[in-house]
Order: C-alpha cells, then sequence, then structure tokens
C-alpha cells in the first residue's frame, strides 16, 4: 500500500514539475516565470524526499527555491519598468529548434528505455545527511573548502563590479 502511494506521490509531483517547467518557459511576464520556476523546484524538491534523499531536498529547498527566486524576485521588483520578453526567434529559428528539441528527447527516451535499471540492493528509507556530511567532511574535504573560496572569492568580484565609483 505505501509503494502505491510513493508512486502516486511521484507521478503528482512529477507532472507538477513539467508544469512549473512548462509554466517558466512559456510565461512572458518575468514575475510568473519566477513563480512557475518555484513550482518546478518546489516539486522537484517533493521527489527527494519521496526517493529519501533528505538532504538533497533540503538543498533543493533552501538553495534553489528559497535564495535564488528570491534573488530573481527582488531583481524583478528593482526593475524600474514592466518588463515584457520579446520574441527572440523567427519562424525558421523555431522550426529548427523543434525538431532539435525532438531528436534530444527521443535520443534521452531511447537510452533511458533501453538501459536496464536494476532496483536498489539497500533500501531506500534510510536517511543521506550523516552520510554526506561524513564525505563532505573526510574524503571531499578540500574540493569542498576549493568551493567555498571561490564563491567568496566571486561574491568579492560581484560586489566589486556592482558597487557605484
Amino acid at each position: 500500500m505505501t509503494e502505491i502511494i510513493a508512486s502516486i506521490a511521484f507521478w503528482v509531483f512529477a507532472i507538477a514539475a513539467l508544469a512549473g517547467a512548462f509554466g517558466t518557459v512559456m510565461a512572458r511576464r518575468l514575475f510568473h516565470n519566477a513563480l512557475f520556476l518555484v513550482v518546478a523546484l518546489s516539486s522537484t524538491a517533493a521527489i527527494y524526499v519521496i526517493l529519501s534523499a533528505d538532504f538533497l531536498a533540503a538543498v533543493q529547498v533552501l538553495v534553489y527555491t528559497g535564495a535564488i527566486v528570491i534573488l530573481l524576485l527582488f531583481a524583478i521588483m528593482l526593475t524600474p519598468q514592466q518588463v515584457e520578453l520579446p520574441v527572440f526567434a523567427a519562424g525558421g529559428q523555431r522550426i529548427a529548434a523543434a525538431a532539435v528539441s525532438i531528436l534530444l528527447f527521443l535520443i534521452v527516451a531511447g537510452a533511458v528505455f533501453a538501459s536496464p535499471w536494476p532496483l536498489a540492493t539497500v533500501p531506500l528509507d534510510q536517511p543521506t545527511s550523516s552520510q554526506i556530511g561524513a564525505a563532505m567532511l573526510t574524503t571531499y574535504l578540500f574540493p569542498f573548502e576549493l568551493v567555498s573560496v571561490l564563491l567568496v572569492a566571486s561574491m568579492i568580484g560581484a560586489i566589486l563590479l556592482a558597487r557605484e565609483d
């Protein structure tokens, strides 16, 4: 019974994530794009919860759904006038983009359906936070600290570029 509920929840959140992704791409107003992005990212976090990836779900909510979307909304609110997204591509480019998209979809779908997907030997009902934390602070300590220094340096550079002289 639990597997049926988990399967139904997975498909509901997967459809919501796809709807949010399509809404993000198709909406004409920037604010609506940001709201659809919240739907897509929150649904992805819910899928992570269903898959027992609690650390990824928390990071998804905090970093992407929280910080990045809030940053986008602040940027939209600080824009002086109403911004409408213009149509960039001509008719021929749209047809070529649609053909490339369909071809890429067929390649990815063929790879997904042709690959064997063995079931996990370990049950997925155990938290992953402690394992990821132990790996980040032992095996991957140097890359973790290197990324943090890189992020601090990029933040300082962004502040220096954005300040008024």
